[in-house]
C-alpha cells in the first residue's frame, strides 16, 4: 500500500492537491457495490473530486448511512446526477438467489428480494436479471425514501441513471427506470 501511495505522489500534480484542498465539486454521486471489480472512477475514466462515490454490496440504498451520503452530496455537494452502477457477477445477488445466511446483510437481501419479486418466476432466480432489476429497484427507492433526492429529480436538478457493469468485457449499459 505505502509503494502504491509513493507511485500516486509523484504522479499527481501538487496543484491539483492543493485545489482539491480547498473543498469538493463533483459532477456525480455514483452508488455501486463495495466489490473490488468495480471502481467507477477507472471504469469512466474520472479524476480526483469528479465524484462522489458511496460503496455498498449489492449497491443497495437500503442503510441509511447510503441514503445519507447520497442526500449530502445532492444538498451540500450539488451533485447534477446520482448513477446507480451495477454489475455483473455480483456475489450479493448471488447469495440472495442461494438463500445463503446473510448475517449483518439483512436489510442488502430485503432489497435485493424486491428486485427479485419485481421479474416474472423464470426470470427471479436468474443472477443477470435479478442484478438489472436491482438497478431500477435502488432508482425507486432513492425517490421513495428521500425527499432531498425526490425533490431534486421532479424540479430538474438532479437526474437519476441506472447503469450495469459488465466486468468480463468492461463496457458500461445503461439502463431505462
Amino acid at each position: 500500500m505505502a509503494d502504491g501511495n509513493a507511485m500516486f505522489l509523484k504522479s499527481v500534480s501538487p496543484t491539483v492537491l492543493a485545489n482539491l484542498a480547498k473543498g469538493q465539486r463533483p459532477f456525480v454521486a455514483i452508488l455501486t457495490c463495495s466489490d473490488s471489480r468495480v471502481s467507477p472512477v477507472s471504469i469512466f475514466n474520472l479524476s480526483l473530486g469528479e465524484a462522489f462515490v458511496v460503496r455498498v454490496a449489492g449497491y443497495c440504498a437500503a442503510d441509511p448511512t447510503v441514503l445519507g451520503s447520497l442526500e449530502y452530496a445532492v444538498s451540500h455537494l450539488e451533485v447534477g446526477a446520482i448513477l446507480v452502477l451495477g454489475h455483473t457477477d455480483c456475489g450479493a445477488v448471488k447469495a440472495s438467489c442461494s438463500c445463503e445466511d446473510h448475517g449483518n446483510l439483512e436489510p442488502v437481501m430485503r432489497d435485493i428480494e424486491r428486485a427479485r419479486s419485481r421479474l416474472p418466476v423464470e426470470k427471479a432466480r436468474d443472477n443477470g436479471s435479478v442484478e438489472e432489476s436491482n438497478v431500477l429497484v435502488q432508482i425507486r427507492r432513492l425517490k421513495d425514501l428521500s425527499p432531498i433526492i425526490r425533490d431534486a429529480s421532479e424540479s430538474g436538478k438532479l437526474e437519476i441513471i441506472g447503469a450495469m457493469f459488465d466486468i468480463a468485457s468492461g463496457k458500461v449499459r445503461f439502463v431505462n427506470s
